[in-house]
């Protein structure tokens, strides 16, 4: 992504070049940052015996899942929608694991093909399988006590948390698989989304090394995913360098002795940084002396920051300069100090918010009709999307270098009645 002209790029695309063919709301995808993200994770784990894995509920477009898949990934899914997805998109049945959560036995007996591996939640989910005679392969995901996470949301191990065995359960669960004349074929631990420091990551595979020891048949350690990456002007990237070397340091000699495989399974990491939602001001209005822009988009299209007050960092994709993106941002220059909100009748639908409360944020001098760019939107975006105020859901772009591909069709009016009586 860069400026060239005062207008801003993807790939070798103008946004209002892309504004024009697909329309606003728009979410825009860059194939070679996904590519670039990958590589990372390539690289900086090769001292293991590795095997990546994608958690597509980042983003379960079929078309980004190709690309991922075709990079050598396999697949972490979370429901059976999931895992059809997966398979339309060519991710073989030996490539899946389904991690439970709370689900149902209809979640279960919809498990299409007897190779996914089946990552239990709880001992009552091992009860479950075994009733219903799944003849899947188990896996235990386990809570280390070990949790991170940029929000209390999102941190899904140690305290108050629904996922995982505790430690204390976890040699009941061993033997409530093995006492069936099963084995467990994995041990799991993911400990929250968008951890930004190796630490954490690096307890938790200890106590899953620890763990491994006790499971005599074991084939894989999944030691989760969460890497985040930088949404704010002067972040740092994950040293995902350094948390390979390091976890390489302490398991893989562990792991090659017991042939074993560790799988690392990133989501955030991977197409974060490859997507921007694209919007058109529609409106701008002055309240207690506060300077508000309306854009064609809201929450119910980008909800981070509503829910989580998350940071998005926000271009006017219509004038800018290579001072105004994050990577290269330029404090000093004068801006529109702004408050941008979307379209949705709810007031929480403000892009710019800090802890809770609605805050302004410095953009590139904004006039009505300009298109805004939010950034880093690939993640946790379009799939935490919904209908709300019968709203429709926005169209998807790839674009590749010189190409931009429509792998999601803006959605029309009558599909909000689609199914109904």
């Amino acid at each position: 992504m860069e400026y060239r002209s005062n207008s801003l790029y993807i790939g070798n695309i103008a946004t209002y070049a892309l504004a024009e063919r697909f329309g606003t709301p728009l979410y825009i995808y860059d194939a070679s940052v996904i590519r670039a993200q990958i590589a990372k994770v390539r690289e900086s784990f090769a001292g293991l015996p590795f095997q990546p894995f994608y958690a597509m509920k980042a983003n379960s477009n079929l078309s980004l899942l190709r690309l991922v898949r075709g990079q050598g990934f396999g697949c972490d899914a979370v429901s059976p929608g999931e895992i059809h997805l997966a398979m339309r998109a060519g991710f073989t049945p030996d490539e899946i694991w389904f991690t439970c959560s709370n689900v149902s036995d209809a979640d279960l007996r919809a498990i299409p093909d007897p190779r996914i591996v089946v990552n239990v939640n709880s001992l009552s989910e091992i009860d479950r399988c075994l009733a219903l005679d799944l003849p899947n392969p188990i896996a235990l995901r386990v809570n280390p006590d070990v949790g991170a996470g940029h929000h209390a949301d999102v941190i899904t191990a140690g305290e108050s948390v629904k996922f995982g065995i505790d430690l204390a359960e976890v040699e009941t669960a061993r033997m409530l698989v093995e006492d069936s004349g099963r084995t467990v074929v994995g041990i799991h631990a993911h400990i929250g989304s968008g951890v930004d420091t190796p630490e954490p990551l690096i307890d938790s595979a200890a106590r899953l090394l620890q763990l491994a020891t006790s499971f005599a048949q074991l084939r894989w350690i999944n030691f989760g995913g969460g890497m985040s990456i930088p949404y704010r002007p002067g972040e740092n990237e994950f040293p995902i360098a350094d948390y390979g070397a390091r976890l390489s340091e302490i398991a893989a000699q562990f792991l090659r002795a017991r042939n074993l495989t560790a799988i690392l399974e990133p989501g955030r990491y991977i197409v974060a940084s490859s997507g921007v939602l694209l919007a058109r001001v529609t409106t701008k209005r002055i309240s207690a002396g506060v300077e508000w822009v309306g854009v064609d988009t809201g929450f119910n299209h980008l909800v981070r920051p509503s829910k989580y007050s998350a940071y998005h960092h926000i271009l006017n994709a219509s004038r800018g300069t290579a001072a105004s993106l994050r990577e290269s941002w330029d404090d000093s220059i004068a801006r529109d100090e702004v408050v941008v909100a979307g379209n949705l009748c709810e007031s929480g639908d403000v892009f710019t918010r800090e802890g809770g409360h609605v805050v302004t944020r410095k953009i590139d001098r904004v006039n009505v009709g300009d298109l805004l760019a939010f950034c880093d939107a690939g993640a946790y975006g379009f799939s935490m999307a919904s209908h709300y105020n019968a709203r429709l859901l926005p169209p998807e772009v790839l674009v590749d270098g010189d190409d931009a591909q429509l792998i999601r069709e803006r959605q029309q009016i009558d599909d909000l009645v689609r199914g109904m009586a």
